[in-house]
């Protein structure tokens, strides 16, 4: 039996996602900031009582952290899964300060609140992306090797030069 500590936190992102990759070499990195604030209904009076709110400081690695990067803003509510810790240091003034952290395995727009058009990431390897920015290049008239350059295909001929299905 597994002991993570694994929590699910449906929130609003506090500030825009931070992202960073020192080298290439590194995987990337993104942060969020989400608050959470429980909802009570009161019974007697009817009406909704909003909680304490908790703040969460979500860490996501590589392909999630490029994809969180990308897609989140400040203000979007927020299904975050993953593991939970707490971090403590003292402060400038010698006060003991605790966060909680999350490093978050996914994460994803809440459809409760909006709705949301997925777009799978698709990987493509080293060798084929260079390719593909050839292939880019030598289509713009800017080909990095001149035994390229007399390549085309029918999708860059004007479309009645282009045969028929």
């Amino acid at each position: 039996m597994s002991q993570d500590n694994t929590i699910t936190v449906r929130g609003y992102v506090t500030a825009e996602p931070r992202m960073w990759q020192r080298t290439p070499e590194q995987a990337p990195v993104a942060t969020i900031r989400v608050g959470s604030t429980p909802r009570k209904l009161n019974r007697e009076t009817g009406e909704w009582q909003d909680g304490e709110t908790s703040y969460y400081s979500v860490k996501c690695w590589r392909k999630l952290a490029e994809n969180v990067h990308g897609s989140l803003r400040k203000g979007d509510m927020v299904i975050v899964r993953g593991k939970v810790f707490t971090r403590s240091w003292l402060d400038d003034q010698q006060r003991v300060r605790m966060e909680v952290q999350i490093e978050a395995d996914s994460v994803g727009h809440d459809l409760a609140f909006g709705w949301s058009r997925f777009n799978r990431g698709v990987h493509t390897p080293p060798s084929v992306r260079e390719g593909l920015a050839n292939g880019e290049a030598i289509r713009q008239g800017m080909a990095p090797d001149q035994a390229f350059a007399t390549l085309t295909s029918e999708f860059d001929q004007p479309a009645e030069a282009a045969t028929p299905f």
